[in-house]
């Protein structure tokens, strides 16, 4: 199933705003995860978001970025 172009562009701007997340398609883009690392002192920590539609995943993305 193709990814929507908008959806493509979106994902685009976001990693560029937030160079810190990344974001993968897995299985043949049947679903999407994006991971965050943060270098911390204690250690290297890691969150990981995790859902089948990449509009959905960029939606909870601008929510935890803005703090939602």
């Amino acid at each position: 199933m193709a990814v929507p172009y908008d959806q493509q562009l979106r994902r685009q701007q976001f990693t560029h705003d937030h160079p810190e997340w990344a974001i993968h398609a897995q299985d043949e883009a049947t679903r999407y995860t994006a991971e965050k690392r943060d270098g911390r002192r204690d250690g290297p920590t890691r969150h990981i978001v995790a859902h089948p539609s990449l509009k959905v995943l960029l939606d909870r993305l601008d929510e935890i970025v803005a703090g939602r």
